[in-house]
């Protein structure tokens, strides 16, 4: 059994209506439907360390899973609760396959960027009339050294923190500070989820006014935050057809490969496949949660 970078209890929320302990999985890469238990889907040999899945364990899903179930039961949250939803969230960021490719890829270009600071400084520093250059030729080649072995061999604190499942403090802080809308649908409408299950506009980021965060916490509820409102509080709506769609498109367009659903459903494959998915922001009109969505 592998390390869950989707913790088990969380998918519980989505089990097959036809199978308790099971959840339908559309696979993005086979392009194929399976009704698989719980226990084996979202995790992955060798993904932490041991005593990392400890911490996990310990600190973030514990807590955070305590906070779920309120919801879940449509109970208010404490101050505390909130809290550790928060950080649950901002680490469900950090933990999945998506976020590991993503700084994966980001990676050779951080590189380059701090190689080309330091060859400009030893460029500039060469142009100075007392400056050996023989000296400067020595100190340019050990820069193109250095480049070819870290490009080979990425520093092991690089790897460890692209597989870091932490989030920082800024991160939990912008999670914990947001609006919250807590949106309950009806049972023809229902949420889906997947391997990256909290989707937020990349481009934006999460300190940006049109920030949002999407995040199911069950085929009934989910999590909707923004700048939209006052901070920190909790509201309750009720989720009308067309958000439910929306946040389906967001959560199953930001899958890394699998999405998941109570029931077998073809649209789940249609919406799973859209390359390019029309994403659009919710806009909340304040005073009596009327929206566009």
């Amino acid at each position: 059994m592998g390390h869950h970078y989707v913790p088990q209890q969380y998918l519980k929320g989505f089990e097959a209506s036809d199978e308790p302990g099971a959840i339908w999985t559309y696979d993005k890469k086979t392009h194929r439907f399976a009704r698989i238990p719980i226990r084996v889907v979202a995790q992955e040999a060798g993904y932490y360390d041991p005593e990392i899945e400890e911490e996990l364990s310990k600190l973030v899903e514990g807590p955070g899973h305590s906070s779920l179930a309120k919801l879940r039961r449509h109970e208010s949250l404490s101050g505390d609760d909130r809290l550790r939803l928060a950080m649950y969230v901002a680490t469900m960021m950090m933990r999945v396959p998506r976020r590991h490719r993503k700084a994966s890829e980001l990676m050779p270009s951080v590189l380059n960027g701090v190689i080309d600071e330091v060859r400009s400084r030893i460029e500039e520093w060469a142009k100075r009339p007392d400056v050996d250059q023989e000296l400067v030729a020595r100190r340019l080649a050990e820069v193109e050294h250095a480049h070819r072995k870290v490009s080979q061999d990425p520093p092991t604190e690089v790897v460890e923190q692209i597989r870091s499942p932490w989030p920082s403090e800024k991160v939990v802080g912008l999670v914990h500070g947001m609006t919250w809308r807590i949106a309950m649908s009806n049972g023809e409408n229902r949420f889906l989820t997947s391997d990256n299950p909290a989707y937020f506009f990349e481009g934006y980021g999460l300190g940006a006014p049109e920030a949002e965060i999407t995040f199911p916490l069950a085929s009934d509820i989910a999590l909707l935050a923004s700048w939209q409102g006052v901070p920190r509080s909790v509201i309750s709506v009720q989720a009308w057809p067309e958000l439910v769609k929306e946040v389906n498109r967001r959560v199953a367009s930001g899958a890394e490969r699998f999405v998941f659903y109570d029931e077998r459903r073809d649209w789940v494959a249609t919406v799973s496949e859209k390359p390019n998915p029309f994403l659009r922001r919710i806009s909340w009109q304040l005073e009596g949660e009327t929206r566009e969505a």
